[in-house]
């Protein structure tokens, strides 16, 4: 934007009183000005002499110029506009003549409608150009009209797209220039409308078409077209593509057989998750390898790929392994020229219908007595709290008993035991469940936003701070429960604040001054060693005796393993409502269940439970299908042992199994684990197909 400063007329030499309208005429004759300034001798503004001013009163009233002040032909009040004004500005102000005040605050010259009127449209016909040059670079087409339908704009683009001339399409109707593409009709409805399709022969394009609006009022239309025919052809063979592809690897990915796909020469270039589990191995370590390396391992039928390649013919074989019977398939896949360019072989493990039928067999006479002991344990629950074991039914009673009374409640315990779960019973049951159950994370809010939340601030208590101000929690629960987890995460800052709360039953918000008073009951509960923290200082001694008024420790479920097999079925019947799919657990599943220690608690054991019948292929889920950590019952943290009596020889082998199964959970690749034991990689596929021979025990999954 331009402002007046560039376009007044500078004025250095000023006029005064002492002036004559002769001398007046000349300055202004001299710089063509239309007008100038005139000051006092304290160079105070007096006014403007123009040239009408001065012939007005040199040639109408008869004065003689010479001997005539200036100031007889003065400008009283003239309109000063300051020098960093831009010229659209200063033709909104009505004046014919005007002073230009500099930044310094003195008078730095004159600015006359004349001249403001060419600067504006100079830079009108400048913009104009500028805007055309950059319609022409334009890749897409546009066009323009006005309100009759008028073409005004008609770029490059849109000449080489419609091969239409601009010449010819410029003041023409559109309609009687190109085909229909929708401008009038945004010119009736003034909606704008993207990425229209239409067609034009076999091209294709897409526009969008948007009204131009001045003072309210559609006074055009715009639309701004593309080629896109090229670009639609090969998307849509590219979505083909791609969904064949798709197709393909969903059939092969979703078989119960085993695939795994080689070139000519015998390479891996493709194998499904069945194959991973019948190998034990990962993909990564299949891709690119030679198919010699597993006939030499003993994985499955040699030489199938030169058999297959020698016939040109599918080539079946029966081969029993480690108790499995294995039937084997590998077919040729043939290019244009007739050339074998793929091997497919497929494994099928015919065994597993057998066991999967005594499976089943096994797990419907456990499901029905699981379902008895279930139904029974539901009717011993509380508060949809599923305690079987004797330290929880204990809990709970206590509870029971702390619920009808307003004393304040400390639940301990590890995280994920529960201690939501019990402060939501002590609410629903307690004289207090009409009122209202407000939880409060203390180690989930920022510690300077934790005291507003809490506490509530009024209005404009800091900046950014709402207008009417906010409740805190504590006047949200009241005539309600309060509960505050992680109590030990608070800051210092606010323990004593808190403590005002537990002792008077008041507290004043952020930017208050006023106390308002709260029927609030306080439930707090933590994972940490309180008592530790007062001795150290983090915590202080007189909040933690309010808190711990009535101390509730909640076991871990390590300590309650006969709380498992309950929340297990529990938490089954939970997601078998939420995501409408039904699904058991065989025997050996719920064993491990209940072998494993369970560290993050009832939660590890929700998100356990939810994972395995998300991700569960079948109705019936599996111990293959549990994570190694939990097969093994959570010997993940314990070191390397060996638990009887046995030949030396045994226990080193026992020790190597061990170390390597650790290894291959840890790190996940055979390279990495190789490297954690100071072996060669070879070391350890040799001891994993050894012990995968002899049975000591699978190799875990990747």
């Amino acid at each position: 934007m331009t402002r007046i400063e560039y376009v007044m007329t500078r004025i250095s030499d000023f006029l005064y009183a002492k002036h004559s309208c002769y001398e007046a005429m000349q300055r202004l004759s001299g710089f063509e000005a239309e007008g100038w300034p005139v000051l006092a001798e304290n160079g105070k503004l007096l006014g403007l002499v123009t040239r009408k001013s001065l012939m007005d009163k040199v040639i109408l009233r008869g004065c003689a110029p010479d001997s005539t002040s200036c100031c007889e032909a003065l400008v009283i009040d003239p309109l000063v506009l300051p020098a960093s004004l831009e010229l659209e500005e200063a033709w909104a102000r009505p004046f014919e003549l005007a002073a230009v005040r500099g930044e310094d605050g003195e008078i730095a010259g004159v600015l006359s409608r004349a001249n403001l009127a060419v600067s504006l449209y100079q830079q009108a016909e400048f913009q104009l150009k500028e805007l055309e040059s950059v319609l022409n670079s334009a890749h897409n087409g546009i066009v323009v009209i006005n309100s009759e339908g008028i073409i005004t704009s008609f770029n490059a683009a849109a000449e080489r797209f419609t091969r239409v001339h601009r010449d010819t399409a410029m003041g023409r109707h559109v309609l009687d220039v190109l085909v229909p593409i929708g401008m009038m009709e945004v010119l009736q409805s003034g909606k704008s409308e993207y990425s229209q399709k239409f067609r034009v022969g076999r091209r294709t394009y897409i526009m969008n078409r948007d009204p131009v609006i001045q003072d309210g009022k559609i006074t055009g239309a715009v639309g701004v077209f593309q080629d896109i025919s090229e670009i639609e052809a090969i998307s849509q063979e590219l979505a083909s593509v791609r969904e064949l592809n798709q197709e393909l690897n969903s059939i092969i990915q979703s078989s119960a057989d085993g695939f795994i796909i080689t070139d000519a020469e015998g390479t891996i270039l493709r194998v499904n998750q069945a194959f991973e589990k019948m190998s034990q191995s990962i993909t990564q370590e299949l891709m690119g390898r030679k198919m010699e390396q597993f006939v030499e391992q003993g994985v499955y039928a040699p030489h199938l790929v030169e058999l297959v390649l020698q016939r040109r013919t599918p080539v079946t074989v029966m081969e029993n392994k480690q108790d499995h019977s294995l039937l084997i398939t590998g077919s040729p896949v043939f290019d244009e020229d007739g050339e074998t360019v793929r091997v497919v072989i497929n494994l099928r493990d015919m065994t597993r219908l057998n066991q999967l039928r005594q499976e089943l067999l096994e797990s419907k006479r456990l499901s029905e007595q699981y379902h008895l002991e279930l139904s029974e344990l539901r009717s011993r629950s509380s508060g949809g709290i599923v305690a079987s074991s004797p330290e929880m039914e204990r809990v709970v009673e206590l509870i029971l008993r702390v619920a009808k009374v307003d004393s304040t409640v400390l639940l301990r315990g590890e995280s994920g035991v529960g201690k939501e779960g019990m402060a939501k019973l002590l609410h629903t049951q307690s004289p207090r469940s009409s009122g209202p159950f407000i939880k409060v994370n203390c180690g989930a809010i920022p510690e300077q936003l934790l005291e507003s939340e809490l506490f509530g601030y009024e209005p404009g208590a800091f900046t950014g701070a709402r207008r009417e101000g906010k409740m805190g929690m504590f006047e949200l629960a009241h005539n309600g429960t309060l509960f505050l987890d992680e109590i030990g995460d608070l800051p210092v800052s606010l323990q004593s604040k808190l403590l005002r709360v537990l002792q008077e039953r008041e507290f004043v918000p952020v930017g208050g001054t006023q106390p308002r008073r709260v029927n609030v009951r306080i439930l707090a509960a933590t994972h940490k060693d309180l008592e530790s923290m007062v001795r150290t200082g983090e915590f202080r001694e007189d909040l933690f005796f309010r808190l711990n008024v009535v101390p509730i420790s909640i076991p871990p479920l390590r300590e309650r393993r006969s709380d498992i097999i309950p929340l297990l079925y529990h938490f089954r019947e939970k997601f078998s409502k939420k995501y409408g799919i039904q699904r058991e657990f065989a025997p050996d599943v719920v064993e491990a269940f209940l072998g494993f220690d369970w560290p993050g608690n009832v939660r590890e054991l929700e998100n356990m439970v939810e994972r395995l019948m998300v991700v569960s292929p079948g109705e019936q889920i599996l111990l293959s299908q549990v994570p190694q950590v939990l097969q093994r019952g959570g010997d993940r943290d314990r070191g390397v042992s060996v638990h009887s009596l046995m030949r030396l020889k045994d226990a080193v082998e026992e020790v190597e199994r061990q170390l390597i199964s650790q290894a291959m959970e840890k790190y996940g690749s055979t390279y990495k684990a190789a490297a954690a034991l100071g072996v060669n990689q070879s070391t350890v596929v040799r001891r994993m197909a050894r012990f995968s021979r002899s049975g000591a025990e699978k190799v875990p999954e990747q």
